[in-house]
């Protein structure tokens, strides 16, 4: 076998992946290869067997393993995990011989431009002795069913239409037929795949040393980069230090110069407070000569009053303490008359306060009396009104009374008419003479009831003025007692709020 060249960096980003799945030595399979073991388990048991069904060279092109496919195309592949619902992911099948391969869909260019097989494929799955059946599933019409006892879940996979259901049915149909020609090309493929990991294994160990060797020189390098960045780290805190130790020498020059200045200021001011303390003391030492001599003075002053009020001098032993007390009591007095003036004021503003206080009770006093004379009015023509009704009730009363009498004296008429109507002949003249009278008590009977009946019509007015004159004067008599009792409220109030204040502000 010929040495190939170190690869480039992107095959090595390809094949790191698949390197790690693929068999360290020929014999063992692991990774895609065990998956195929089962369905080739006499062809891997060569040394055991006396015969080998795969040829060593094959001279026809259509039997190579990278290239001629039966059929390709992207349909959609049902993932199902536990605990989760099932998804469907689009991937690029490509059908070789009693092989099914799949890829991402972004292979599909590739192979449009290469038409051969790439050895990393996402996963292959062997048909020999597989059931294909078609159906459905939820949300997919044309599904394919892939099942073998020895897979651990049927593979289902989905195709957009019912052509190419079809097709792939057919075509994943004849796959699954043992043929000679398909021992073949699995044997050829494992037999690829078998020198395929081998390169790839001898590959791993010489990047592997390579790996090594750069790590070591990698690590060298590594030790002298933090040897020279120790160094450099020395160097810069003493650079630092130095720097340090230089700008806080310049602070403390500038620190000294400014102290500096900060004295010759001091000392300039010294020298300014000493002429002008000297000059102070010149004008104390006066003042205290003009003060000795007023003292003076106010001791013979002093002496000449002690000498006039003897009886004060257990009070007054010390002229200090008296003119303390004095100053005191000045202060004391100047306090007082300053809250007395104060007081003055708000007693003056709380007499302003009254006097308009005063003011406005008068005029409503003034506006309660006029209110009061005019309910009096009211209630002297109420009592004329009264005295009216009480006449006219009286009259009417007297007026029923004669109407009684009248009413009497007209039923003993009624029944003298009534026995005289029984007499007959003879005694006609006597009745008429009885009758006549009668006749005329009647008449002025029933005329009187005429009257009554009028009189009895105007009464009613009458009782009704009456009564709403009682009405008005009940209702004048509670208004009247109603603003008594205000005014009197109104002014108790006030009064309150006076003494308040005044309190208040004292």
């Amino acid at each position: 076998m010929t040495e190939k060249p170190p690869p480039s960096k992107t095959e090595q980003k390809k094949r790191v992946a698949p390197t790690a799945a693929l068999p360290k030595e020929p014999k063992e399979k692991k990774g895609i290869l065990r998956s195929l073991s089962f369905q080739f388990s006499n062809l891997g048991k060569r040394k055991d067997n006396h015969y080998d069904m795969t040829p060593e060279e094959t001279t026809s092109e259509d039997l190579g393993p990278m290239v001629g496919v039966q059929c390709s195309g992207t349909l959609k592949k049902k993932y199902k995990k536990k605990n989760r619902p099932a998804t469907w992911s689009k991937r690029f099948f490509i059908l070789k011989e009693c092989f099914l391969i799949y890829y991402s869909t972004r292979y599909k260019k590739t192979f449009d431009k290469t038409k051969r097989i790439d050895l990393h494929p996402k996963g292959i799955i062997p048909l020999i002795g597989c059931s294909i059946v078609c159906g459905g599933d939820v949300g997919k019409k044309y599904c394919i069913l892939i099942a073998h006892p020895q897979f651990p879940s049927a593979i289902i996979v989905a195709a957009p239409d019912f052509k190419t259901q079809d097709e792939w049915l057919k075509a994943l149909r004849s796959a699954t037929k043992i043929s000679f020609k398909n021992t073949i090309v699995g044997e050829t493929m494992i037999r690829e795949l078998e020198n395929r990991g081998v390169m790839l294994c001898e590959e791993k160990k010489t990047y592997e040393e390579k790996l090594e060797q750069e790590a070591k020189a990698r690590k060298e390098e590594h030790d002298k980069a933090a040897e020279l960045t120790r160094v450099k780290a020395e160097l810069e805190s003493e650079r630092e230090k130095l720097i340090r130790t230089t700008k806080k020498l310049k602070d403390d020059l500038q620190n000294v110069k400014n102290e500096l200045k900060v004295t010759n200021e001091t000392k300039m001011t010294l020298e300014q407070e000493k002429i002008s303390l000297n000059s102070k003391t010149e004008h104390l030492q006066s003042n205290m000569e003009s003060l000795n001599i007023e003292k003076e003075k106010i001791e013979e002053q002093l002496h000449s009053i002690l000498r006039e009020r003897e009886q004060f001098l257990l009070e007054n032993q010390n002229l200090s303490t008296t003119t303390c007390q004095l100053k005191n009591r000045l202060t004391e007095i100047e306090t007082k008359t300053n809250c007395i003036m104060v007081e003055k004021e708000k007693i003056e503003n709380l007499l302003r306060m009254n006097e308009n206080k005063t003011h406005d009770l008068e005029k409503e006093r003034q506006y309660y009396t006029n209110q009061t004379k005019e309910l009096l009015m009211n209630l002297k023509e109420i009592n004329e009104q009264k005295e009216l009704t009480e006449t006219e009730l009286r009259e009417q009363v007297m007026a029923r009374l004669g109407a009684e009498r009248q009413l009497q004296a007209a039923e003993k008429a009624l029944e003298h008419l009534e026995m005289a109507l029984k007499m007959t002949g003879a005694q006609m003249t006597e009745l008429q003479e009885h009758i006549m009278p009668d006749v005329h008590k009647l008449r002025e009977y029933f005329e009187q009831c005429a009257l009554e009946a009028h009189l009895e019509a105007n009464r009613t007015g009458i009782m009704r003025n009456a009564v709403y004159a009682r009405k008005s004067i009940r209702r004048s008599k509670r208004n009247i007692r109603s603003s008594f009792r205000r005014v009197s409220l109104k002014d108790k109030e006030d009064t309150k709020d006076i003494n308040a204040n005044a309190l208040h502000k004292l």
